[in-house]
């Protein structure tokens, strides 16, 4: 399978951005420090099971940032970064922002 290039990932994952994610957010305090720990609320998220799904039939695996969430800057080639972004409306939706890395 050829790689794929970035610029042929909104054709292939547009069709997810706006799509609802629910998340949960809890308020966490270690050692002196208080932040708030966003996460899927369902485990597993259809919206994010459709979409590992759909990178696989590209060769590619699938990882997910939103606020907050920690990763590694390794930038691998066959891997297809998607966002969730907090609304006006307080709801998570998949952005349009998708990129290789």
């Amino acid at each position: 399978m050829k790689p794929i290039d970035e610029s042929e990932l909104g054709a292939i994952f547009n069709k997810f951005a706006g799509r609802e994610v629910p998340m949960k957010a809890e308020i966490r305090k270690v050692a002196g420090y208080t932040f708030r720990e966003i996460e899927p609320a369902l485990n597993p998220d259809p919206v994010l099971t459709e979409m590992e799904k759909e990178a696989g039939l590209h060769g590619l695996s699938l990882r997910v940032w939103w606020d907050g969430v920690a990763g590694t800057m390794d930038y691998r080639t066959n891997r297809v970064n998607a966002h969730i972004e907090e609304g006006a409306d307080g709801k998570y939706r998949v952005s349009s922002r998708f990129n290789i890395g």
